[in-house]
């Protein structure tokens, strides 16, 4: 079954404030790999779209059902990408984008513990993707950014492990930031590699998560796994949200956050409404449970596990909307809606997909 990618909610809106305070305090540093335009290395998701597009109705006239062991592993290196690029977002807000070590004026170093809180890098996502290279499906434009993407993508993960370490055990507090130096050093020198092939990718791969999305939509509803279907629009209902939220925030020119225009937001929280209904009617029925958890002995516990983490996307959002609504500060509700959307995706990928 195909899994969910990780691409909504890149950022929550406290880390926002702190970057939008710091740009509109006069600081500057360069941009990082979340543009699409950075270094002028981005490429037109034409061909990407186009050759998505293809494969996915050459998958659909198959008489067997898709295989998505080859996607799902590929999205794991997404996400991981997506990791990556948040990380380098949140260091090129402390640290100035330039070959030389400075701190971003109004920042400290010690800012970067939460953005590099204990991660660690493992190169096995990358090495069992590219198994898959050259199996069916086919995928040729994922397949070679995944090929070219190899090296710096270890090489980047290596690095973002050693500042990890460096940064989360405050190893900084003794050495008046030599060793912050000598990382940054690397770091810089792997950027551009890394951004070369990373955001190509990340484009290719959304355009075929969007290519592939109805069919699997449409195979989830025939066969009857509802709690899938619903899981799946209530995400997708979840990342328009998101969108709209951040196209609204991007035109702002002040260091606190904007009242929302909530026209479209109501739409959205409708269908979102309505998505979370039909999941939960899905988890309360035996049959459609029946088809997720066959497994009668843990059935019970899953199913109250997967609702209580769907309960806690509708109540967190129900806490946002009323926030903004009211033009209050709507920053927390917003990043408790962000970590119970993250949560749903990552058991809706092991309970349900694997």
């Amino acid at each position: 079954m195909k899994r969910i990618t990780k691409t909504t909610f890149p950022r929550l809106l406290g880390a926002w404030v702190l970057i939008l305070a710091l740009l509109l305090s006069g600081c500057s540093f360069g941009q990082t790999s979340t543009d699409s335009d950075t270094d002028g290395t981005s490429t037109s998701d034409d061909a990407a779209t186009t050759d998505a597009a293809d494969t996915a109705e050459e998958e659909a006239d198959a008489d067997l059902p898709v295989d998505y062991s080859k996607y799902n592993a590929y999205l794991e290196v997404l996400n991981s990408v997506y990791e990556m690029d948040d990380m380098l977002t949140g260091y090129f807000t402390v640290v100035q984008y330039q070959p030389e070590f400075a701190l971003v004026d109004g920042a400290e170093y010690s800012m970067l513990n939460d953005v590099f809180d204990y991660y660690t890098f493992s190169s096995y996502i990358m090495t069992d993707a590219l198994r898959y290279c050259d199996e069916d499906p086919d995928y040729p434009e994922q397949d070679e950014l995944l090929k070219q993407l190899e090296e710096p993508f270890n090489t980047m993960g290596e690095i973002l492990s050693d500042l990890s370490w460096y940064i989360s055990y405050q190893q900084y507090g003794g050495d008046d930031l030599t060793e912050a130096a000598e990382l940054h050093t690397q770091l810089y020198e792997a950027v551009g590699a890394f951004d070369e092939v990373a955001l190509p990718f990340m484009e290719a791969m959304n355009a075929l998560d969007e290519a592939t999305e109805a069919d699997e939509l449409e195979r989830l509803q025939s066969e009857g796994w509802d709690i899938a279907y619903y899981s799946r629009i209530m995400v997708s209902v979840s990342n328009d949200i998101d969108t709209e939220i951040w196209e609204q925030l991007s035109t702002v020119e002040t260091g606190t956050l904007p009242p929302l225009d909530m026209t479209n937001l109501e739409t959205l929280y409708t269908e979102h409404q309505e998505a979370y209904a039909g999941l939960t009617e899905a988890l309360a029925d035996p049959e459609s449970v029946q088809i997720v958890w066959p497994d009668s002995v843990t059935a019970d516990a899953e199913v109250e596990l997967f609702t209580t983490a769907a309960n806690n996307v509708n109540t967190s959002l129900e806490s946002f909307m009323t926030a903004a609504r009211n033009q209050e500060d709507y920053s927390e509700s917003y990043d408790a809606y962000f970590t119970a959307c993250s949560k749903l995706i990552d058991l809706y990928n092991s309970m349900i997909a694997d």
